[in-house]
């Protein structure tokens, strides 16, 4: 048996649903059970990583080859369609027949320059443009109908450096946020894209130590940067095994910085050591900003060991968590757990983001779950207002993606809608595509939407109103 091959029978994301699905194909007319709402037509877009060949060493689940599996639905009727993201890097081991870049694992001083833009992590839209998106490059443009590749984009060469994975689309304004962080100077610069898709401004932010920082928040009026003591140390990194050290004892730093202000305006909140992947959504209530996250009390998920044991369970997972930061001064951080269920990929409704939220979706683990992977059968909604949480369980073994929410009207509250998840049913072993009435998450779906294939675990996607 090939070291590969070993690998492969040894690595748990590259086994069960997590192993890769390596077949483009088109499904122009779906199966349905139930009924899609004739009010419901667009396109639902989601990224995974997707490893076009077998990795070449210690495989972690970041890793992967960008494969976007888009839903489209339009007059009751749902079509599906996947295709790679057909980087530079997959092109180039495409012509060496085998896999060429060394994985997050696999790093050495000597191979550090080698890196592939895999465009694995997220999928959004923004002024007509479907970007796939991965936090350490430049984004990727595809074609919104036919799911091809068009290039890396730039934004006419004004954006010279990485774009988070996670930007934020002002439902106001139109603007796209986001920013970009680096192991090396400048650890992170801010960006903002206007209306018109032009991006106008960028601003380097001054960081006590270079982190990995997956994703941010954003108020009407605050930026909100999350400095988790995950620090990028290249000091003995071959003995080490990988390019982060856990470091707890800097705590965690949480950066409030005025939307037209820059590195000096920033004012630091210190909070006790954690990891933040995903907050959920953060507002502006008086002298104060709260921000409501997915919460690791540490994090092992990014060690050398994570290819074995990826240390998904007990204390480790994240959970539902508030913080309160007084911008007055001397008020400091009050942090508050909201929820015992461990749960990630949390969302609000889209017409929310940087507003005062009254309802929240994320997919949770199931009542009965036993596993040390970051897998979730039940999709949880959680009423802030009411106090109350409802849950929909699929039942151990199967898999529930990240839930998104669809409002019925422009004008709906924040769970009238729908829904919206790609789910895993270990018994046909193969995947379906959901729709909730959010009102009633528990209840039986409005639709299910039966996929031709099984689709892998991945991370994240957003739903694109017909025009």
């Amino acid at each position: 048996m090939s070291e590969r091959q070993r690998e492969s029978d040894l690595n748990p994301f590259l086994q069960g649903n997590f192993a890769p699905w390596r077949i483009e194909g088109d499904a122009p007319d779906l199966e349905v059970v139930g009924e899609i709402p004739r009010d419901l037509n667009g396109t639902f877009y989601r990224n995974g990583p997707n490893p076009a060949f077998e990795p070449r060493g210690r495989y972690h689940w970041f890793d992967g080859d960008g494969m976007i599996h888009a839903i489209k639905l339009a007059d009751g009727r749902a079509s599906y369609r996947n295709r790679w993201v057909a980087s530079d890097g997959l092109a180039e081991e495409r012509r060496e027949g085998r896999a060429v870049y060394p994985g997050l694992l696999e790093m050495s001083a000597t191979e550090m320059p080698a890196f592939k833009n895999t465009a694995n992590t997220n999928i959004v839209h923004h002024v007509g443009r479907l970007l796939a998106l991965m936090e350490a490059a430049l984004p990727t443009r595809l074609d919104p109908a036919t799911l091809a590749t068009i290039g890396v984009f730039d934004f006419g060469g004004k954006l010279a450096g990485p774009m988070t994975a996670h930007p934020k689309m002002d439902p106001e304004t139109g603007e796209m946020l986001f920013f970009g962080y680096s192991p090396f100077p400048p650890y992170l610069q801010y960006h903002v894209v206007d209306a018109s898709g032009a991006l106008v401004r960028s601003e380097p932010i001054d960081l006590a130590w270079p982190s990995m920082i997956h994703d941010f928040a954003i108020t009407r009026d605050e930026v909100i940067f999350i400095l988790c003591p995950l620090v990028f140390s290249f000091e003995n990194l071959a003995e080490r095994g990988g390019p982060f050290s856990w470091e707890p004892e800097r705590g965690t730093r949480l950066g409030v910085m005025p939307r037209t202000g820059s590195s000096a305006d920033v004012k630091w909140f210190e909070t006790d050591a954690s990891y933040v992947f995903h907050p959920m959504n953060a507002y502006r209530e008086g002298d104060e900003v709260v921000l409501d996250v997915s919460r690791y009390d540490r994090l092992l998920f990014m060690s050398p060991d994570a290819a074995r044991d990826p240390g998904w369970e007990g204390d480790d997972e994240a959970r539902l968590h508030r913080w309160r930061l007084d911008l007055r001064g001397g008020g400091g951080v009050k942090s508050e757990p909201l929820d015992d269920r461990p749960g990630e990929f949390p969302r609000v409704d889209e017409r929310r983001v940087g507003r005062k939220h009254a309802i929240g979706y994320f997919a949770a683990r199931g009542a009965d779950d036993d596993t040390s992977l970051p897998v979730f059968s039940a999709i949880r909604k959680v009423d802030f207002d009411r106090g109350r949480f409802e849950t929909r369980e699929l039942g151990t073994g199967n898999g529930a993606g990240e839930p998104l929410f669809v409002p019925r009207r422009a004008d709906s509250s924040e769970d009238d809608g729908y829904v919206l998840c790609l789910a895993y049913d270990r018994a046909r072993n193969a995947s379906e595509f959901l729709i909730l009435d959010a009102r009633d998450v528990a209840g039986e779906p409005i639709a299910r939407v039966a996929l031709p294939h099984r689709v892998p675990y991945g991370f994240h996607g957003n739903w694109v109103p017909r025009a």
